[in-house]
């Protein structure tokens, strides 16, 4: 399966929007929007510097067509309206007791497919959220589910809590899971660099709050 043909290659570094091989669509959860401390919401640095990469807010979407409905960058790429082309990241749905498919940072395929992934989907919220996200979408288990085991600790730190040592933002998911998936590293770098000044700021008092297209659900 061809990967996205957007581009040769990716834009300058760090100024203009990343242009990647493969799409990503977020499907964020109608509360993280108005979480106090949404001013470092990893997402909307995530839209702001990738390409193409598309947010959609809301609980449910009747299939992976309407969850698309205004992505303008995969118009006319049939292979996209497939659920089954695309990777899910969803961290925490081994089920307990269950071996693991790995121990070391990597992603971990769920099933044993050797085809490449067209697009990459992940779900922003918090872990309940999350997992609302995940049943209330019964087409996500037609993708192919993805196990991120991540390099290291979320860069968060004490601004959010994680529930769990393995868990990350959002951004910092996306962007070991593209260097996993063969993206250039410097994607990875720089969407942390970016990750890491928003924090700083925040922590500062110097809030920006990275702005999210809101496209609610069909």
């Amino acid at each position: 399966m061809p990967l996205l043909e957007l581009n040769n290659g990716l834009n300058p570094l760090p100024m203009s929007p990343i242009t990647l091989p493969i799409p990503i669509l977020v499907l964020q959860h109608p509360q993280e929007p108005s979480r106090k401390d949404h001013a470092v919401s990893s997402v909307g640095l995530l839209e702001q510097n990738l390409h193409p990469c598309a947010v959609k807010v809301g609980l449910s979407w009747r299939n992976l067509g309407a969850a698309l409905k205004g992505f303008e960058a995969l118009d006319g790429h049939e292979e996209f309206q497939k659920a089954g082309n695309w990777g899910t990241l969803y961290l925490g749905t081994q089920k307990q007791g269950e071996a693991r498919i790995g121990t070391d940072p990597g992603l971990y395929f769920m099933d044993k497919k050797e085809d490449p992934i067209c697009g990459l989907i992940l779900l922003d919220g918090t872990w309940a959220q999350a997992k609302t996200l995940w049943w209330r979408n019964a087409w996500l288990l037609k993708t192919r589910r993805m196990h991120l085991i991540p390099k290291q600790k979320s860069l968060y730190g004490n601004v959010r809590k994680e529930p769990r040592p393995e868990c990350v933002s959002t951004l910092e998911a996306a962007a070991e899971t593209l260097s996993f998936l063969g993206i250039d590293p410097s994607v990875e770098t720089v969407l942390k660099e970016k990750f890491s000044v928003a924090l700083k700021e925040y922590k500062s008092g110097v809030v920006k709050a990275p702005r999210v297209k809101i496209s609610n659900a069909h």
